[in-house]
């Protein structure tokens, strides 16, 4: 099973949902097991309009 998790700011001009559809155009990143090279995860960086102090990590899996 592969863990998906969001990190989203808080404080920003727009809420950010959590899913790789966002308005804000998250970026996905894949994370492997260095032993097997598999991939267990992503993890999605959705960008703030402006410049955000609080930030939020959402484990989807």
């Amino acid at each position: 099973m592969q863990k998906i998790v969001h990190v989203r700011p808080l404080d920003d001009a727009i809420g950010h949902e959590e899913s790789h559809e966002c308005p804000c155009g998250p970026t996905g990143q894949g994370v492997h097991n260095p032993a097997t090279r598999k991939m267990v995860g992503l993890i999605f960086h959705h960008h703030g309009l402006q410049p955000c102090h609080e930030w939020e990590a959402s484990d989807l899996a």
